[in-house]
């Protein structure tokens, strides 16, 4: 079972499930039509439009050996209280069909973005999020009720904690929150940085469903981006202000646009929170994208700007691939050009 199905993780991972040979049938919810370009194989495959927040589910879970829980309200992604009323219900579902085993989406920000926190973070470190940040408020609460549920019930949980992800068809919440709140950001403030691609995460979903996983597992790319590479790849002016006068600059953007910057984004670009994946790794899941590609195919530039290619070039350059003279003048092109 996949709710959320017509989501940009949800597509991704239901054509990945489709083609393996362990699974025998696949059921698909969402509230909006389900695209079914893609989906290939032999599996038998079944598509439910409904709301999760009124639809009886129980029925459609019959026979599932998991459920997928991916469903989020896309233009209330910090709605603590709705996304606790749909993931009820998906609960509810479950029991009446008495499946066992759910694997639940939450993100990598419930760590907290905090000047002491390790580098990396791993599955068993506590979870230390600013409780302004409503988006990190809301994935806490999922994790907490869907916990409570498995030590009710004697339920399997899976808990995904992935980095920021992104892909050349669509940007996640948070890349855009923390893409609008790094345009203008205190000096000297440069913390490590990670992007997941959307293929990627889909990747990590299927190996927990289909290994029926148990516990948390964070979802991130082999390492980090350090602030010289960053800088690089996202080009173009970077306003850097004195602590107090960023402060004030940034509540009169919140005024302006609230919902671009919401309270409490503040830390995620000011302190690290970039995760390990060991532990994912060690269950046989290889991401097949690394941070600055995700990136760079996740943010194109505009039409009069350098390629995403080039952009990747000039990263990989000021990493030690290329020679110190074409860093400097791949840099420089991109300091110019890159908006």
């Amino acid at each position: 079972m996949v709710t959320g199905a017509a989501g940009a993780v949800g597509r991704r991972t239901v054509r990945q499930l489709a083609v393996h040979p362990d699974v025998e049938r696949l059921v698909l919810i969402d509230r909006q039509p389900i695209p079914m370009g893609g989906i290939s194989g032999s599996r038998t495959v079944e598509t439910h439009r409904v709301d999760l927040l009124t639809d009886d589910l129980g029925p459609l879970f019959v026979g599932a050996d998991s459920v997928v829980h991916l469903a989020e309200d896309a233009g209330r992604r910090d709605d603590a209280n709705l996304a606790e009323r749909m993931l009820h219900r998906v609960l509810d579902g479950l029991d009446a069909a008495d499946c066992r085993h759910l694997i639940v989406l939450s993100s990598a920000m419930v760590y907290g973005a905090n000047a002491d926190n390790p580098v990396p973070i791993t599955e068993t470190h506590d979870l230390r999020a600013n409780e302004t940040l409503a988006y990190t408020r809301a994935k806490k609460l999922l994790e907490v009720d869907a916990r409570a549920w498995a030590q009710e019930t004697g339920g399997e949980l899976a808990v995904l904690r992935p980095t920021t992800t992104l892909s050349e068809r669509g940007v996640g919440w948070v890349a855009k929150t923390l893409r609008a709140a790094t345009l203008v950001r205190p000096d000297q403030v440069d913390p490590p940085v990670q992007f997941l691609h959307h293929d990627d995460l889909a990747s990590a979903v299927c190996v927990v469903a289909r290994k029926h996983l148990t516990g948390v597992f964070n979802v991130a790319p082999d390492g980090w981006i350090g602030p010289e590479i960053f800088r690089d790849l996202i080009g173009g002016p970077q306003v850097r202000l004195p602590e107090k006068m960023n402060e004030r600059v940034t509540d009169m953007r919140r005024l302006a646009r609230t919902r671009v910057l919401p309270a409490g984004i503040e830390d995620y670009v000011r302190h690290p929170w970039v995760v390990a994946n060991d532990r994912l790794r060690a269950e046989g899941w290889v991401p097949a994208f690394s941070n600055e590609e995700a990136f760079v195919l996740g943010t194109p530039a505009p039409p009069w700007a350098v390629s995403a290619q080039r952009r990747q070039e000039v990263a990989l350059a000021v990493a030690g691939v290329a020679t110190a003279g074409a860093m400097a003048a791949f840099a420089g092109i991109t300091r110019r050009l890159v908006r």
